[in-house]
């Protein structure tokens, strides 16, 4: 994939990489520490009366364990912690974008395949765990003995297919906010052009443009990544759902 540039990009010189693919792992390696040195802190400063963060982050947890009960029953809150990290990782991923010298991980198209391939091994993970390897493949063999092999077929390409969604459908949201704000600034950049009749200086008309457009887009960039880290993390859910049978339908 081509490399775009957003912003100042930088990176440490990791062995192996290209510069680019630098700026990516550098960019996953300390929106992780980020996470996890929050997490540690928020913990470790527990208290009755919980602090702001401590409130959002238990707020978090209970909306969390509501909607998962919600939707598979008591067995899939066990997975709570799982789907919470996904989410929470993705969205600070995303968010990484809006900070100056930054780019946001979920817009290489790597780091989405690998969270995705977490997402199709714990759905096996879950599928053999609740059910067992037996049962997990007389469930994928669906209702009809006799043509078994073709619903397990199917199940199979759908299983592969699943990761290729979730990659896709992150990568190609987050690169498009990327994309948009390229398109934005180049708009800006001949602002005077598109209006000569109003015979201001091109630096004047570029500065107040960006004054008015940039909250606009930078609130458009905050709801895309909330949006875009919280259906990774239902569709996660779903999947493993349908692994074991816990709902009707199959996702």
């Amino acid at each position: 994939m081509e490399e775009l540039k957003v912003g100042l990009e930088w990176g440490l010189p990791l062995p192996g990489l290209d510069a680019h693919a630098a700026v990516i792992a550098t960019n996953a390696i300390l929106v992780a520490v980020v996470v996890l040195v929050a997490f540690y802190v928020i913990c470790r400063s527990a208290k009755l009366k919980p602090s702001v963060p401590q409130f959002m982050l238990e707020a978090a947890a209970a909306v969390g364990e509501n909607f998962l009960r919600e939707i598979g029953g008591p067995k899939i809150v066990k997975y709570l912690p799982f789907c919470l990290a996904l989410f929470i990782y993705i969205l600070f991923a995303n968010l990484a974008g809006m900070v100056p010298g930054f780019v946001s991980p979920t817009s290489n198209v790597n780091v989405n395949a690998a969270m995705a391939l977490c997402v199709f091994v714990m759905t096996f993970y879950v599928g053999i765990k609740e059910l067992g390897l037996k049962n997990y493949f007389r469930h994928k063999m669906g209702p009809i003995l006799a043509i078994g092999p073709v619903f397990l077929l199917l199940e199979t390409f759908t299983e592969i297919f699943r990761p290729l969604s979730l990659t896709l459908r992150l990568f190609g949201n987050i690169r498009g906010e990327d994309i948009f704000v390229i398109v934005l600034n180049n708009l800006v950049v001949g602002a005077d052009q598109l209006f000569p009749f109003l015979k201001l200086d091109g630096g004047h008309v570029q500065y107040a443009t960006a004054q008015l457009a940039m909250p606009f887009v930078y609130f458009l960039m905050a709801l895309t990544s909330f949006l875009q880290a919280f259906i990774f993390a239902f569709l996660s859910i779903l999947y493993f759902g349908a692994a074991v049978g816990w709902g009707e339908e199959e996702y």
